[in-house]
């Protein structure tokens, strides 16, 4: 590789590092599913609470949605978890 081939990250415009790299975990690993943001922040070697903001980064650039879903927790009791995948997976499944 040349030293003059840059590689230029056009979907990183106005996001930070990582929101840009839990943006690639989800269009690159997630094949479209719905994943927590302890899923997205352990593929990402975050804590959970490190993920959360990224991710809402991402969701008001519409680069990702996300989702609530009332569910069983970790401790037995009911629980809200919210879920996350990339905008472009809503519409590619939209259209199959």
């Amino acid at each position: 590789m040349s030293s003059d081939s840059h590689i230029v990250p056009v979907l990183a415009e106005g996001i930070t590092d990582r929101a840009f790299r839990l943006y690639c975990f989800l269009a690159l690993k997630t094949r479209g599913e719905w994943v927590t943001v302890q899923e997205v922040a352990d593929a990402c070697a975050l804590t959970n609470h490190e993920a959360r903001k990224p991710l809402s980064d991402l969701r008001r650039a519409n680069m990702a949605e996300s989702r609530r879903v009332y569910e069983l927790g970790n401790h037995g009791r009911k629980t809200w978890h919210t879920r996350f995948r990339t905008v472009q997976d809503q519409m590619s499944g939209a259209a199959a």
